[in-house]
């Protein structure tokens, strides 16, 4: 019933590469909303599992771009629509840069908010208010809009298996 030629998958690394991030971003959401609501103190610890989490995730996104461009990828979706098909390119390429600019956003938060120096020191005083931090309100927006994109993409998947019953996840996998 589909149109699209399933048998071409990604990369090893890209496969790799695009579950360990999915989870990572899974893991990092509700963390960061978790810590939203703590004090300085009581955030600590998780904020710095938050940051291995974070730069893992950049780190990944770094290596996710590079073999895709280097490597041979399958074509991208037909939905029959060009609307959708370029809805869904659009949504494909948004990540890209939503975890490059949360990333990016989370080392200036790091660096901006007085963070990085209190964890060297373990001087808490040096850790500016929410409000002095310009880089913190962008990050949050970003991981809000980063979630928003992952429902989308998830919803695209399950809109293949049930209009035209192609399992695209063979190609990510």
């Amino acid at each position: 019933m589909g149109t699209n030629d399933l048998t071409k998958k990604f990369s090893k690394a890209t496969v790799a590469t695009h579950w360990l991030t999915s989870l990572l971003i899974l893991i990092l959401f509700p963390l960061g909303k978790y810590m939203e609501r703590l004090g300085v103190h009581e955030k600590m610890g998780l904020l710095k599992i938050h940051i291995i989490l974070g730069m893992l995730v950049f780190i990944l996104t770094l290596i996710r771009t590079f073999t895709f461009f280097k490597h041979e990828r399958p074509e991208n979706l037909k939905t029959g629509s060009k609307l959708n098909d370029k809805l869904a390119v659009w949504i494909h390429n948004m990540f890209y840069f939503l975890l490059f600019a949360i990333s990016i956003s989370g080392i200036g938060t790091l660096i901006l908010g007085g963070y990085g120096e209190a964890m060297q020191t373990g001087g808490l005083k040096m850790i500016k208010s929410i409000e002095e931090i310009p880089s913190l309100k962008f990050h949050s927006v970003t991981a809000i809009l980063l979630m928003v994109l992952f429902a989308l993409h998830v919803l695209g998947v399950i809109k293949h298996y049930v209009f035209t019953k192609e399992n695209t996840l063979r190609q990510i996998r």
